[in-house]
């Protein structure tokens, strides 16, 4: 229902004005509310997308360790030992 409407309806009742008033101030919270609400949804959209990325990514990630491990190279980086030289 549009504020106009609703001012419509209020004008045509035989509400009092403070009963009127507090009826439109009512009106009027509950559109902000609503805004709210819909920005909210709109913020948990997004996050809920870039989380969905995030856990792509890891399962992607997760999927090249395992071909590794199966070929047969280890994890990380592979580090030889040098043989120290003798101090003079």
């Amino acid at each position: 229902m549009q504020f106009n409407e609703f001012q419509r309806m209020l004008q045509d009742s035989h509400l009092s004005e403070k009963a009127q008033y507090l009826l439109t101030h009512m009106f009027e919270v509950q559109v902000e509310i609503s805004k709210s609400l819909d920005i909210t949804l709109t913020l948990m959209e997004h996050l809920t997308d870039k989380l969905a990325g995030v856990t792509q990514v890891n399962s992607e990630i997760l999927a090249q360790m395992r071909e590794l491990k199966r070929r047969g190279m280890p994890d990380g980086v592979e580090v030889h030992s040098v043989r120290n030289e003798p101090e003079n």
